[in-house]
This record gives C-alpha cells, sequence and structure tokens, in this order.
C-alpha cells in the first residue's frame, strides 16, 4: 500500500503564489510610503538648518538675510543687488555659519543628482567651489530680513520655475511629485506642506480666494521678495 504524500499540488503552489503576490503589492506601496515620508522629514531638518543659518548671517548683518551676489562684496547696512540664482545668496552663509555642502542636498531631487564634494571656497573670495550647480536643490525668497513677517516663506524645496512644482519625480521641481513641500519661514521655522494639485503651488493657509504663499500682494511680501532657484 502506497505512503500518503505531503506534497503541495500545483494548486496550492499556485495559491500560496497568488496570496504572497497580492501581500507583496500591499507591502510595498506602504514601504515607499514610510521612506518617503522619512526622506521629507530629513529634508526638513536639514532646511531648518540653513534657516537657523540665516538668522545667525542676519544676526551679524544689520537683521538682512543674504540676497547679493556672491561677487559683490561684504555686506554693508543694505544688499546691493539681487542673486541670480539661490546658491549664490547661500553661498553667503560659508564657511562662518556652515561648514558643509551636504545639509542642501535632498537625495531624490533631480536639482542635486549627486553628492556634494564639498570644496568650500575661502572667506571673502567670490563663488567658484560653493555650492556648485547641482549642488543646491533648494530655492530662496530674496531681500527679507529677519524682522519680515515670520509667516513670510524664506527656503522651499527647489522649484520647476517660478513658484510651481511638478508631478513627475523624473524633472527638477518634482522632488515629491507636486504633492507635499517643505517650507522654511523668516523665523526659521518649518513644515512640510501640502501642495495644491490644481495650481501645484503651496498656497497661503486659510486666505480666500486662493492665493500663492510666494506671491507677493497687497498684504504679503512685496515685488523685491522676488523667488530664485537653484542653479
Amino acid at each position: 500500500m502506497k505512503k500518503p504524500t505531503s506534497a503541495f499540488t500545483l494548486i496550492e503552489l499556485l495559491v500560496v503564489i497568488t496570496i504572497i503576490a497580492i501581500l507583496a503589492s500591499i507591502a510595498l506601496p506602504v514601504f515607499n510610503g514610510v521612506t518617503e515620508r522619512a526622506n521629507q522629514t530629513k529634508d526638513l531638518s536639514n532646511a531648518k538648518q540653513v534657516g537657523i543659518a540665516m538668522k545667525l548671517f542676519a544676526s551679524d548683518n544689520n537683521g538682512f538675510y543674504p540676497s547679493k551676489p556672491s561677487a559683490a562684496g561684504d555686506y554693508g547696512s543694505a544688499p546691493a543687488g539681487t542673486a541670480a540664482n539661490s546658491n549664490d545668496a547661500f553661498f553667503w552663509l560659508f564657511p562662518n555659519y556652515l561648514t558643509t555642502e551636504d545639509i542642501f542636498t535632498v537625495a531624490t531631487s533631480k536639482w542635486t543628482p549627486s553628492a556634494p564634494d564639498n570644496k568650500i571656497d575661502p572667506a571673502g573670495s567670490a563663488r567658484a567651489d560653493t555650492l556648485k550647480a547641482g549642488e543646491n536643490t533648494y530655492s530662496y525668497v530674496t531681500n527679507l530680513t529677519d524682522t519680515s513677517n515670520p509667516a513670510f516663506p524664506l527656503i522651499a524645496d527647489g522649484f520647476a520655475s517660478g513658484s510651481v512644482y511638478v508631478t513627475s519625480k523624473a524633472q527638477k521641481g518634482g522632488v515629491w511629485a507636486a504633492k507635499k513641500a517643505v517650507v522654511i519661514f523668516c523665523d526659521a521655522s518649518g513644515q512640510i506642506m501640502k501642495v495644491d494639485p490644481t495650481s501645484l503651488t503651496v498656497n497661503r493657509p486659510g486666505v480666500t480666494p486662493v492665493a500663492s504663499l510666494f506671491v507677493p500682494a497687497t498684504d504679503w511680501l512685496d515685488a523685491t521678495n522676488t523667488v530664485i532657484n537653484p542653479q
């Protein structure tokens, strides 16, 4: 008499494989979501460090946040000219307030496709090595001071253009697929904010009609507070 076998039948194997595939399809998006939230938290932490360095810079420069071109010479009583890109503005934080370029990068941002080399120009020189193109992911609002409205935006994840994001992560300005954005305010506080799915901008909370956080209005910013994107 044959002994009964404990081997799986083909149908049983197919059922097990199907169950595993279903569980994997459920678990993968959850894992990706957790990973993305962790990356956003790191992004926020890095941007806050930049904001604190901004506050320290302002305390030594009559309250002005850096907005000059990098070759404009030392800061005086007021900025002279405006930086063409945010790398030029952030340059002023080195080497007295920051010593590493790492906090300006977000691994998933196309503005920073590779790790920075952390080569820093000597104090008092024009920008050559500090924050070269591709070593900074943050956009910046110019000509603000440490006494500006603390709710004014100062730093944000780099935009595609102006203050608009894109839904494609493969493009500059699509780091979080136009769903979230890290924003640092004039008081160096910050938060992860929702991006409006229609306008693809971060809007001012509680304002009707809807208005972008980064666009001047009669009660908000002014024409000199322009957004400059990374280089």
